[in-house]
């Protein structure tokens, strides 16, 4: 099954959603505001797209210290999990896995592309 991560409320999900309805891709919504992101979860994130998981032109990145931004920006990826976890709208959104898919961010000729739509 492939899953979604995210809020609902981002303009940019909200595309997402559109372009995975419209083409009848089934899915399921992982949404950050009401459940918690296992540090596994973030670790493979991190695994399959490196630094591209942390929305550095994001508000909530913006708004943290420069020592958090430090450690965000570190490989000890337990040490970003700790700030990540209380912090989720600093992930990039939104994120796909599931069913060989493995994508970041919204982009409708990509994400076409890797559906064959």
């Amino acid at each position: 099954m492939t899953t979604i991560y995210g809020i609902k409320n981002c303009n940019t999900m909200k595309k997402a959603f559109d372009f995975l309805n419209q083409n009848g891709i089934t899915h399921e919504f992982f949404d950050y505001k009401k459940s918690v992101l296992s540090q596994d979860d973030f670790e493979k994130f991190v695994a399959t797209f490196g630094e591209k998981v942390i929305n550095k032109q994001g508000t909530t990145y913006r708004k943290l210290d420069d020592t958090a931004k430090t450690v965000l920006a570190g490989g000890d990826v337990s040490a970003m999990y700790e700030i990540v976890k209380d912090n989720l709208s600093v992930l990039k959104r939104p994120m796909i896995t599931g069913d060989g898919v493995a994508l970041i961010g919204f982009d409708e000729s990509e994400w076409g592309g890797v559906f064959g739509v």
